[in-house]
């Protein structure tokens, strides 16, 4: 986005939380779904020369930091334009409140104010636009309803919530009981970081918990294009319609409750039963983090939390290869200047492919862009 940015000759400023790329760091050794060529703009792909990855190449969340994100971010374009370890905890418009001239065209003659706290302490920063890409990366509660469950919030720390912690984990589990929630692709891809530490111990016992009600309980796409997808969904759908001997599968059920008894954990399931474990490792989904925005006069989607317009747009889309072209007035937020980039558009929905994002901010640049040819920063 923000190399995007700079060829279009607009000043730019990218406040990372942490590190470049922390979040797909998360992910271990998990690999894309999708070949590298889907995941960069051809323009910004050339910025990489000789050390791009090879297009039909599947790059696990580290080799996308190493090999793309961490050369784009000392790039000469992007020369200080990235500050990494700034956590932005407020965007407001300067001087005026989220009901001040609220959806009025003077408040849109305000810049933005954005304090951020970072390694010399808080700052703020004015900016014409804000493009929010923060992603979803808060994980979502595992208890009924999306709710958490009772002590969930007490035993938070002790939870694995992304697979590269998981994985991290993996040899303190061997000869251990595990608790996995979720049926989604991380949990499944749980499930076979499981299965192959069984095939190689075969001294673990792993409960997988799921809402679902199906013999087969992870969402496979017929005919499926992305052939990584298919692996990891068939394959972890075949061990929860036959399990083996080291995983049992509790289905129609979420936690209720999570306590702990001395080193184990016990966890009381949907209809009173109860499991004794060493760890739980919950992928339960994750939602985007929105308290930095109170003070914007945005709409966000009811069921998504993200572009409201969009998600409308959107709606009972399944698959994030089917998705149809938006209008650019469906990514509008209602704050004048201010959008939601990338995964954080969708919010909570499963459908979002990088492609996608990036052919949105075409008309994301189309807007900031004054009909005069002036840029507004």
């Amino acid at each position: 986005m923000a190399a995007q940015a700079r060829a279009r000759g607009l000043d730019v400023t990218v406040l990372e939380r942490d590190a470049v790329g922390a979040s797909l760091s998360r992910w271990g050794r998990t690999r894309f779904f999708t070949p590298f060529e889907m995941n960069l703009p051809p323009d910004v792909r050339r910025l990489l020369g000789s050390g791009a990855p090879k297009p039909d190449r599947l790059l696990t969340g580290e080799e996308m930091v190493e090999e793309v994100l961490e050369p784009l971010a000392r790039h000469p374009l992007l020369g200080g334009c990235v500050h990494a370890g700034h956590r932005v905890v407020a965007i407001g418009r300067s001087g005026l409140t989220r009901g001040e001239l609220a959806g009025h065209p003077l408040r849109a003659e305000r810049p933005f104010r954005v304090v951020a706290v970072g390694p010399e302490g808080e700052r703020h920063f004015e900016a014409e636009n804000v493009l929010d890409a923060s992603g979803a990366g808060s994980p979502a509660h595992f208890g009924p309803g999306g709710l958490p469950a009772v002590g969930e919030t007490e035993h938070a720390a002790g939870v694995h919530r992304h697979l590269g912690d998981l994985e991290a984990a993996l040899p303190r589990l061997a000869g251990g009981r595990v608790l996995v929630t979720g049926h989604g692709h991380s949990a499944a891809t749980a499930i076979l970081r499981f299965a192959e530490l069984a095939s190689q111990l075969g001294s673990i016992r792993v409960t997988w918990a799921v809402r679902a009600g199906n013999r087969r309980p992870c969402m496979e796409v017929a005919g499926d294009p992305l052939s990584e997808r298919q692996r990891i969904a068939s394959a972890a759908n075949d061990l929860a319609s036959s399990p083996p001997s080291w995983l049992s599968v509790e289905r129609r059920v979420c936690i209720e409750k999570i306590a702990r008894s001395g080193d184990e954990f016990v966890v009381v399931l949907s209809g009173g039963r109860q499991v004794r474990t060493d760890a739980v490792a919950a992928f339960t989904g994750y939602r985007p983090e929105s308290d930095f925005l109170r003070e914007l006069a945005i709409e966000s989607g009811p069921a998504t939390e993200g572009t409201a317009r969009l998600e409308r747009a959107l709606a009972n889309v399944t698959d994030c290869l089917t998705v149809p072209r938006v209008a650019a007035e469906d990514l509008e937020t209602g704050e004048p200047g201010f959008f939601f980039a990338g995964a954080r558009s969708y919010g909570r929905s499963r459908a979002f492919l990088l492609r996608t994002g990036y052919a949105h901010l075409e008309a994301i640049f189309d807007r900031i862009v004054a009909p005069s040819g002036t840029v507004r920063v």
